[in-house]
């Protein structure tokens, strides 16, 4: 990853962060996504029907349109998670898992909610070299290949729906033997199901090369794969923004109007922060308003504003046609 500085790190890949790139890139700041998944929550949301302009949509179709707006202006996507956040002067420093560096201006926090963990112990070392927890970003890269992959539910049923048609086989590991997606499942031809089983050890050298999967009865077995992809759900993980934020009771972030937090230059959106509702379209909204802040102190750091920015309407040419993505 390039030592450059970032006019604008994003950290999430919901509607809230990818809202939040359009207005940042379209300005012409320079703008990072840091994201371990493309689309969050949203991603489970089968049918969306009061998201302004569109009758009806799914959340993972909602998510791509949005995306594609903001690398049609030029933000790139980094596939990762951000660990650590320091600050030297007016540059945020942001260490990621993966061992990348990136540097920023401002901060917009949109990280609402992390892909959960598997909780093992050297999980860590396969991120990004064969496991991944995100099926729309990484699964095209495993075309014709076996794969596994750890889920339920109707998530489930919509990644094995993917799966299934790129890979030469998928290996479904379900936690429980009753899961609504193990009867979708059985409809592929390619899909081995393996109902009441959990992923319990990981293996490879350089990269994940085999599994091992245990029954709720204890019965263990090992399975070569090129990848695993786990998607679970979410969970909070923000330790790292805490020395430079308050929260409330409720563990969210606390902003101003301007999407600000206590630290000058660090902006949060989304369900993240203490907004009283938690809506598609609240999080999209307060994703610009932290955008629009973020644009404005980034000029003035630059002393190339004249007057703050508090409406985007002329037109812009995208500067391009092709999704930028970082692994």
């Amino acid at each position: 990853m390039s030592e450059d500085v970032y006019d604008v790190a994003i950290i999430g890949g919901g509607i809230a962060g990818f809202s939040a790139a359009i207005y940042t890139a379209r300005q012409g700041l320079r703008t990072a996504i840091v994201t371990m998944d493309i689309g969050g929550q949203l991603n489970y949301a089968s049918v969306i029907e009061n998201y302004p302009g569109l009758e009806s949509i799914s959340g993972l179709d909602l998510i791509l349109k949005v995306q594609n707006q903001a690398t049609l202006f030029g933000a790139e996507i980094l596939i990762d998670e951000v660990v650590s956040l320091n600050r030297d002067g007016h540059v945020f420093i942001l260490e990621t898992g993966r061992g990348n560096t990136l540097k920023a201006l401002s901060v917009i926090a949109a990280c609402g909610k992390a892909p959960k963990r598997l909780k093992l112990v050297n999980e860590s070392n396969f991120v990004g070299k064969g496991l991944s927890y995100c099926v729309v970003c990484d699964g095209p890269l495993y075309r014709g290949r076996r794969v596994a992959l750890n889920s339920f539910g109707e998530k489930g049923i919509e990644a094995l729906q993917m799966l299934s048609s790129i890979a030469r086989e998928v290996i479904y590991i379900v936690p429980s033997e009753s899961d609504v997606s193990i009867e979708s499942a059985k409809r592929y031809s390619n899909v081995v199901v393996y109902p009441g089983y959990r992923v319990a050890e990981l293996y490879g050298d350089k990269k994940l090369s085999k599994i091992t999967i245990m029954s709720n009865l204890g019965n263990r077995e090992v399975v070569e794969v090129d990848a695993l992809f786990v998607e679970l759900g979410f969970e909070t993980r923000i330790d790292f923004l805490k020395p430079y934020v308050d929260m409330n009771a409720k563990g969210e972030v606390i902003i101003d109007k301007f999407g600000s937090t206590k630290t000058k230059g660090l902006f949060a959106a989304g369900d993240l922060v203490d907004l009283p509702y938690k809506q598609a379209v609240i999080a999209a909204a307060s994703g610009v308003i932290s955008a629009l802040s973020a644009i404005n102190y980034v000029n003035e750091i630059k002393g190339n504003i004249t007057a703050k920015l508090v409406k985007d309407w002329r037109k812009t040419r995208s500067p391009s046609s092709v999704r930028r993505f970082r692994f």
